[in-house]
This record gives C-alpha cells, sequence and structure tokens, in this order.
C-alpha cells in the first residue's frame, strides 16, 4: 500500500495560478461594474460584501492552501460590508427631525 504524500502548500500549479488571476480579474470588472451602477452607499456596500464573499468562496475552490487560508477572513470583511450596507440603508430612510426654530426656544 504506497504511501500518499501530502500536498505542498507552496506547490502552485498553471491552472491555480490561472484560476487565481480569473477570479480576480473578474472581481474587479464586476466590482468596477456595481460602483458606476449603485449610486446609494448602501446599496453598493451590500455588492461589495456579496462580491467579497463570492470571491472568497472562488479562492476556496482553487484548492491552494495560502488562497484557501484567507477565505474565513474574506468571508467575515463581506459581512461586515453587508452588515453595514443594510445598517446605512436603514439609517438613510428614517426621517429626519423638523428644525424648527420655535420648538427650540420653548
Amino acid at each position: 500500500m504506497p504511501i500518499t504524500q501530502m500536498p505542498n502548500a507552496f506547490d502552485i500549479r498553471p491552472e491555480h495560478v490561472f484560476g487565481f488571476l480569473a477570479l480576480t480579474f473578474l472581481f474587479l470588472l464586476i466590482s468596477w461594474l456595481v460602483d458606476h451602477w449603485a449610486r446609494p452607499l448602501g446599496t453598493s456596500l451590500i455588492f461589495w460584501g456579496v462580491l467579497v464573499v463570492i470571491l472568497s468562496c472562488g479562492y476556496a475552490m482553487i484548492g491552494v492552501p495560502p488562497m484557501m487560508m484567507l477565505t474565513p477572513a474574506m468571508t467575515k470583511i463581506g459581512f461586515l460590508l453587508v452588515l453595514g450596507g443594510v445598517a446605512w440603508s436603514l439609517l438613510a430612510s428614517c426621517p429626519k427631525p423638523p428644525t424648527n426654530k420655535e420648538a427650540d426656544h420653548v
């Protein structure tokens, strides 16, 4: 029974490099489109968060251990971006209190 050798963490094959470059280029292209399409800041933050999570999942699927170690951190960053976008959208839709000079003197 042959003993299988564990893959080296820095054993990067050409298909891994191509996958990394393709995902990064696709991420930059989509993020540029989202940045020009989504004008409200809350919507833009939500899209950025979703894009970062999708990118982290793509990096995990490539299968190179250094990139797979980035997945939990990138997922947390994406979650915080989505949460910040939702909070910004909710706070931006709140009505502003009336500024009445008579109410200030009372």
